[in-house]
This record gives structure tokens, sequence and C-alpha cells, in this order.
């Protein structure tokens, strides 16, 4: 089924996110081949549901950069920025109601959340779903998704900050705020190996 909030981002925030079977946002041979062995296609990089050591490893990039100044919604609907959770750790993760692996791993994220949140860290979950809270904060109290920090990026424009190119994305933020890591597709978060992985980056 078309859905126009989805072309909408794939036009605006990177114009060639639909060409994501190509190497150039990270696709392994071995991910490639699963993907159209089961007749997925390849829109998203993240499409296959992979183990989640698997997922990690293979596309985790590590980052050494500022986080992005770039604004966006809060929980409560007011504007704010990545440096508003300055001092806690955080894994950062864009995600729309029209993207299937994003779904998937969302109750993992929410038990990820409570995870950290008994070191002081926290899971932030921005949704670029052009409707916004409207949207998108109906859909996670449908599926049950609570507790965790919230975002919206209805313009795309921090998306575009930290050059988004599929769907979901994730990165790690230390509590200096610099951005450590980069995780392209769905994993389940709250695995004893995928923890161990990301705890680095997070306590960078």
């Amino acid at each position: 089924m078309h859905d126009p909030d989805k072309t909408r981002f794939l036009q605006t925030v990177h114009p060639t996110i639909i060409q994501s079977h190509r190497p150039s946002v990270q696709w392994s041979r071995r991910r490639f081949v699963l993907s159209m062995a089961a007749g997925i296609g390849g829109m998203f990089a993240s499409s296959v549901m992979p183990s989640s050591a698997y997922a990690v490893l293979d596309t985790l990039k590590p980052l050494a950069m500022p986080s992005p100044k770039t604004g966006f919604l809060g929980a409560d609907g007011q504007d704010t920025r990545l440096a508003d959770w300055r001092g806690t750790p955080l894994l950062v993760n864009f995600w729309a109601t029209w993207c299937p692996p994003c779904i998937h791993e969302l109750p993992s994220l929410m038990r990820l959340d409570q995870r950290l949140r008994q070191q002081n860290m926290a899971v932030l979950l921005i949704s670029v779903d052009r409707a916004g809270i409207d949207k998108a904060q109906p859909f996670l109290e449908k599926l049950g998704i609570a507790g965790t920090e919230l975002g919206f990026d209805p313009r795309g424009d921090l998306a575009k900050s930290v050059g988004i190119k599929a769907l979901p994305t994730s990165f790690c933020i230390n509590a200096d705020g610099i951005m450590t890591a980069q995780i392209i597709g769905d994993v389940e978060w709250d695995q004893p190996a995928v923890i161990e992985t990301i705890l680095p980056y997070l306590s960078a």
C-alpha cells in the first residue's frame, strides 16, 4: 500500500534512500542475499530480521562527533535538543509508524530502557512521522510502549543533520553529548550480547 508519509520522508530526508540496497548504506552481501531470498526486495537496509549480535556487529560504526544542535519536539510538544539530555547517556533511535523493522524492535527498546535506567542511561525514541506527535504517540500507546524518552522530528531536520539513510537507525551518545556509535537496522536490544556491545559506547 502506498504511504504518502513514507514517500515524503524518503524525498525530504534522503532522496536516494530508495536505492538503499546498494552498498552505500552498509549492506553486506549476506544480508542482501537473505532479503532477496525472502522476497523483501530491499527497501531499507534493515528489512531483514538478522540475529541481534550479527546486526550490531555488521552495522555498528564507531563515531566521535558532537551531537547536532538541531531542534526537534519533545514529549510535551515543545522545542528541545539533544543537549537537553546532557549528563545522561542515550541510545537514540529514529523510527516511523510505517517502518515494519522499526515496529519490530520497539518492545526490546522499551526493555532496554528499563535496563539502562538502572545505570542512569536512557533510550530516546525519535519519530520521523510527518504527522508528528498526533500520529506517533497514540501508535506507541496502542503497542504498550511506555517509559522511554520521546522525541518527534516531523520535518526531518534532525534526521537530516545526523545523516539518516535508512530506518531504523540508532546512535549511542555519551554523557558529554558525543555521538560515539551508529547502528543501522532492527535489533533485539535487550539481549545480553547487544547490551554488552553498546555499553562501552554509552559510557565512553
